[in-house]
């Protein structure tokens, strides 16, 4: 390689440093985007979170025989920090407008909005033909406190 007259060795060698960056920058974007897999494939959550199930536990806690109920948030598309309590554990987390949660009878169910300030109204949209309580319809309003929905009721 020639030296251009007029230009020093440290002049050259940064231009070349500066050019190997950027090419392995593109690099490392290009294998990122390929090796990423499919972007909607699941939901994150941090593995350090309440709500992280490794993947044998989902499986293993999902029943699809169960009694569900599905809950819609009303007047807003999510509220993340509001969370379904069945029996007082978390069970569902308003992320998103619906959650729906496996019931089973005696479950206690209630809504935690102690993390906000604003009221908010949570609906029972839809239940399972077993449950017999709560009534699709139902609904609740949830103002920086524990809001009671109620106790499940099978039908027999």
């Amino acid at each position: 390689m020639k030296i251009p007259p007029g230009k020093p060795w440290d002049k050259i060698l940064d231009a070349v440093l500066v050019r190997m960056v950027v090419v392995v920058a593109l690099l490392v974007l290009a294998a990122q985007v390929f090796l990423a897999g499919d972007p909607q494939g699941q939901d994150v959550v941090p593995a350090m979170s309440r709500d992280y199930m490794t993947p044998q536990q989902a499986v293993a806690g999902r029943d699809l025989n169960k009694p569900v109920v599905t809950f819609k948030l009303k007047e807003f598309t999510s509220l993340p920090r509001a969370r379904l309590l069945v029996n007082g554990e978390a069970a569902g987390v308003f992320s998103d407008r619906y959650v729906t949660v496996f019931v089973a009878e005696g479950d206690t169910l209630h809504i935690d909005g102690t993390r906000y300030e604003r009221p908010f109204e949570i609906e029972v949209l839809d239940v399972s033909r077993e449950v017999a309580e709560p009534q699709p319809g139902f609904s609740t309003k949830v103002k920086g406190s524990l809001g009671h929905i109620g106790v499940v009721r099978l039908s027999r």
